[in-house]
């Protein structure tokens, strides 16, 4: 009889070992595919949502996504002489860690959905008497149950559905983080290109001080002026040559954050090229902030935060409702009892359950916290709302500001400055210019030309910021009349 019992013991146990294998091997993650990026920052707006009025979600989540592009290492012809904002953009997006790291933070957090929504492992219990239990059937000598619990009518959903919310505002998030690295490589890139712009204006400008410096030299042998005319013109030589130096470090310093927003080495020097393509806003500041209500990824976000804590508050009016548990318990029966009727027939039986959900104080203030979390989440939404349309009113005043002025500067001030400065240079030879009058309007001149092209850069890096407030393009391309209407400097 023991020898029998032990037999048993050991089938079962190995049933019960093979069982657990069996689910370990079920539920083994499977092998990293590739990573999925989110749908991409800086989507064109659809035209067929913009004149529908598409909802934001829609619009946000209604791609495929992509794997992410692969873009070449900057040993290739991609970072050979002048690199194109696109290639700097497209580069950023698909190496910057600060965006890996997110997508795959947005990744684990879609990885929870499935995991909400599973039901909780059966119970797989087995018991061995140590003293037989005797009854009429015989003795009991191994009893085995299996139980599983069902979560009350919709808890399983619920949970699924935050998790889902969670995830969805982690994706937006990506989206978010797209467009603030997009805008830090945009506006890191039109520094270099501004310093550019200043240090070839120096050199451009600098000539014409050198012939100034002829004809003060040819008035000291002349006796027509003092020696200290020639002396003056110097010191503003080497004035544009310390000028020079320190546009280079700028230039320097602003390559390097270029780099390092890139992911590549610090010592990787990024030209932009010589002319820039002007981009034009299309779209009125009341129509950006109506796109920006519906495309800005840190609202959809928001949103999504919302429909979580507002899905948390049912879920936890759920919890007053209790769990169900299932079981199954077999018996086995030894056939040598002391009954003389025993008959050694296992016994069956089914078992049902429920916890008690009793302790009213610990589930109302779990409802309290849900709603609280709601009304949180609704005042952040408002004060992300402000932000945004305050945001996105103050740079389109802003870009309209340096529209307007680069217009003034490249059809009227400059080609005017650039006239006034040949014309000082020929009544200087003439004796009917003061010198200082003279070099008052050389720098006035270089002035301009820089603060040209320092609010050119100002007017593309404002337009990468629109587009990070709004969420999606905000220009139609390079405006074909943009020529016509704020020309660049003529060439000296």
């Amino acid at each position: 009889m023991n020898r029998c019992r032990f037999r048993r013991i050991r089938l079962i146990s190995t049933i019960v070992a093979f069982l657990g294998l069996g689910l370990c091997a079920a539920v083994a993650p499977a092998a990293e595919g590739p990573l999925l990026r989110y749908t991409g920052a800086l989507r064109p707006l659809p035209p067929a949502a913009e004149s529908a009025g598409e909802s934001a979600q829609a619009v946000a989540y209604r791609q495929p996504a992509g794997p992410v592009p692969s873009v070449a290492p900057p040993g290739d012809d991609r970072f050979s002489g002048r690199v194109p904002i696109e290639t700097a953009v497209q580069y950023a997006l698909a190496n910057n860690p600060e965006i890996q790291a997110a997508r795959y933070r947005a990744r684990a957090l879609g990885a929870r959905v499935p995991q909400a929504a599973s039901l909780p492992d059966p119970m797989l219990m087995t018991s061995i008497f140590l003293e037989s239990i005797e009854t009429a059937a015989g003795p009991q000598e191994v009893a085995l149950s299996l139980s599983q619990k069902f979560p009350w009518f919709g808890k399983r959903g619920l949970r699924s559905q935050v998790a889902y919310h969670e995830a969805m505002a982690a994706y937006a998030r990506v989206t978010a983080l797209e467009l603030q690295v997009m805008e830090r490589v945009k506006r890191a890139y039109y520094d270099v290109y501004f310093l550019q712009h200043a240090i070839d204006v120096v050199r451009t400008l600098e000539p014409r001080l050198a012939d100034v410096r002829e004809i003060a030299r040819t008035k000291v042998e002349t006796s027509k002026a003092g020696l200290e005319s020639v002396l003056r013109v110097e010191v503003e030589l080497s004035g544009l040559a310390t000028r020079i130096v320190e546009l280079e470090q700028t230039k320097t310093d602003a390559q390097v954050r270029l780099a390092t927003l890139l992911h590549l080495p610090p010592d990787a020097r990024i030209e932009a090229v010589p002319v820039a393509a002007r981009s034009e806003v299309g779209r009125t500041a009341r129509l950006l902030v109506d796109l920006a209500e519906a495309y800005q990824p840190e609202l959809q976000a928001r949103r999504r935060e919302v429909a979580r804590d507002q899905t948390s508050v049912d879920l936890a009016c759920r919890e007053y409702w209790p769990d169900v548990t299932v079981g199954f318990n077999w018996f086995e029966m030894g056939s040598q009892g002391l009954s003389p009727v025993a008959t050694g027939d296992d016994a069956y039986a089914l078992a049902v359950g429920v916890n008690l959900p009793i302790y009213r104080g610990r589930l109302d203030a779990a409802v309290r916290e849900s709603r609280y979390n709601t009304m949180r989440s609704r005042r952040e939404y408002s004060a992300a709302l402000d932000r945004v349309r305050g945001d996105v009113e103050a740079l389109y005043a802003r870009f309209q500001e340096h529209d307007r002025i680069l217009a003034i500067l490249g059809s009227e001030i400059i080609p005017r400055a650039e006239r006034t400065l040949e014309l000082s240079i020929e009544a200087y030879r003439l004796d009917k210019l003061s010198f200082q009058q003279l070099i008052d309007t050389y720098r006035t001149l270089l002035n301009y030309r820089i603060d040209f092209h320092k609010r050119e850069a100002l007017r593309e890096q404002i337009v990468a910021s629109l587009e990070r407030a709004v969420g999606t393009t905000v220009t139609g391309g390079p405006a074909a009349g943009a020529q016509a209407d704020s020309p660049a400097p003529p060439a000296p």
